[in-house]
């Protein structure tokens, strides 16, 4: 057989051509591409080698679909890898963040953060709320951007301008909320599919909490959740002042462990009423604001879907950010 092949020059040239392609293809798998000129002497000095010894020419093959078999393996392999983290947990506590972010950062069930979320953007007149039952809200004409032929990004900056214009700060995370309410408009919030900005949500207080400790961290707003009741509660100068007092820590109120924000929020000589809802009444139902509140975390549990909030194997997720949507799992699913 080896005589045939040597005597017959075509067969040779197209075996030659095979064993050059398949090692080239070993080469793109081992070398990425990197490395072209060692490639072509190497493939050159084979095929020399080759052109005196047809026996050496059929061996070649056996070492060669060896490497290839091996080369796909270790593909296999890598592809069941889970991607390396970007960000860690670090050490320090991380300040400065608001009541909705601190919500996700100790893993509260996520209707309690959403209402905060909510109640931070009435707060600063970037929403409006139209109903209290059920709980709706709609944007605020400054910040509508839908049927004026935007792109997302400028729809962005039309409504950080409008932000600038009276003093408010307005989030990355906050952006899809307003989105899906100014799509929706009159739809109540228990309608939403606000699952959809659950995870930018989440990574951005993620990108944030990266590079402090979470441990120290959830110590530190912990501290001041307690602490907000104690000054709402104190006698005194604060007395005059309850109004100022509770505009300032209302999202901390309503974040206390026991969930007893009803008796802090309204006291015998006194009910708080949010500054949104004085400056355009609703109607809650015969109800104090306090009660009312904990109707709407009611009436939002559910509303987030599971998957919403769940990790996929392979999803490029930092450590940071899925312990947070890890504990918010179970707090909401399971808690």
């Amino acid at each position: 057989m080896l005589p045939a092949f040597e005597a017959n020059a075509i067969l040779r040239i197209a075996t030659a051509a095979v064993f050059t392609a398949l090692l080239w293809l070993l080469f793109l798998q081992l070398a990425r591409g990197q490395g072209k000129l060692f490639f072509a002497a190497v493939a050159a000095g084979l095929l020399v080698v080759f052109a005196y010894s047809p026996l050496s020419q059929v061996l070649a093959f056996v070492p060669l679909l060896g490497l290839l078999a091996w080369a796909a393996w270790r593909r296999q392999q890598a592809a069941g890898y889970q991607p390396a983290v970007a960000r860690i947990e670090g050490g320090g506590v991380k300040r400065g963040l608001t009541p909705p972010e601190a919500a996700v950062l100790l893993g509260r069930p996520i209707n309690i953060t959403l209402t905060l979320l909510l109640f931070e953007l009435l707060r600063k007149g970037i929403l409006r709320q139209t109903s209290g039952e059920p709980f709706t809200v709609e944007v605020a004409e400054a910040f509508r951007t839908h049927g004026s032929a935007l792109t997302a990004q400028e729809r962005g900056e039309r409504r950080r301008l409008a932000a600038q214009a009276i003093n408010a700060a307005l989030h990355a995370f906050e952006e899809p909320f307003l989105e899906i309410i100014e799509s929706h408009p009159g739809v109540p919030v228990r309608q939403l599919d606000l699952g959809v900005a659950v995870q930018p949500l989440v990574r951005y207080v993620a990108g944030r909490a990266g590079g402090y400790s979470l441990d120290e961290t959830r110590v530190y707003y912990d501290l001041i959740i307690d602490r907000a009741p104690k000054e709402a509660r104190s006698d005194g100068k604060l007395t005059f002042d309850r109004e100022r007092v509770f505009n300032r820590n209302l999202g901390w109120v309503l974040l206390v462990k026991d969930g007893d924000f009803v008796s802090i929020l309204d006291q015998p000589d006194y009910s708080y009423v949010p500054q949104w809802l004085r400056k355009q009444p609703v109607p809650l139902g015969n109800r104090t604001f306090a009660s009312w509140v904990q109707a709407v975390y009611a009436e939002l549990d559910g509303v987030v879907d599971e998957r919403d909030v769940k990790l996929e194997l392979g999803d490029e997720n930092d450590a940071v950010t899925a312990a947070l949507l890890g504990d918010i799992r179970r707090t909401t699913f399971y808690g």
